[in-house]
């Protein structure tokens, strides 16, 4: 069961009881992020045909620029980081690195002022947001282990059903906990998704034109 201090706020105490998955959530994507951008040339290959098919989406009207589809997309990527965890955090961590790798090879896609321009605003809501959801993946995870770590300590003696609802009322907590952390984690997405439907271009453009 997880330890909760009466005096921490909600967020206070989310905070702190998933320090340790927060930190390794963004050290994944931020390093991956940086090994996309550094070896761009050598990802193209790979990476060039993913980007191009999204641009062209964008372009043909496929993905539209508003609020809800922009969510969507949002919100498919950060559901397949937290199942990952399922898979003792594997999943995660993998997706976790592909998301960071390509956002890293899509700055090299345009001139880096200009990306930064009209990233930014939406970029920061939605790098907290993956940030969370692979943090949530690792608690899943943890869940996850410590339920197959009660089921190889089952005693025969005692009725198996009993201690299979018993394991998993042990780690309920954990698993409501990577709940508490994706809700999170779409909000901040939320947010993120209205600013790039309305609100980045409108101000990428203001900013050039002051300039």
């Amino acid at each position: 069961m997880l330890k909760e201090e009466k005096y921490d706020g909600f967020f206070e105490g989310l905070y702190k009881r998933n320090e340790v998955y927060l930190l390794l959530s963004t050290a994944i994507l931020l390093i991956s992020a940086l090994l996309g951008y550094a070896l761009a040339g050598f990802l193209s290959p790979f990476l060039a045909g993913v980007f191009g098919d999204l641009k062209n989406r964008v372009v043909q009207g496929q993905i539209q620029l508003q609020t809800i589809p922009i969510f969507g997309n949002y919100l498919h990527i950060v559901l397949v980081i937290y199942i990952g965890g399922i898979i003792f955090g594997v999943g995660t961590a993998i997706y976790l690195v592909f998301n960071g790798i390509y956002i890293g090879y899509s700055a090299t896609q345009f001139p880096l002022g200009a990306y930064i321009l009209y990233n930014i605003p939406q970029g920061i809501p939605e790098f907290i947001g993956i940030i969370i959801s692979g943090a949530a993946g690792f608690r899943l995870a943890s869940c996850v282990y410590h339920i197959f770590q009660g089921l190889t300590h089952m005693r025969s003696d005692i009725s198996q059903t009993n201690q299979f609802k018993y394991i998993l009322e042990m780690n309920m907590d954990e698993f409501w906990e990577s709940v508490k952390l994706m809700v999170s984690a779409i909000v901040f997405l939320l947010i993120a998704a209205f600013i790039e439907a309305n609100l980045s271009i409108a101000w990428a453009s203001y900013i050039k034109s002051a300039i």
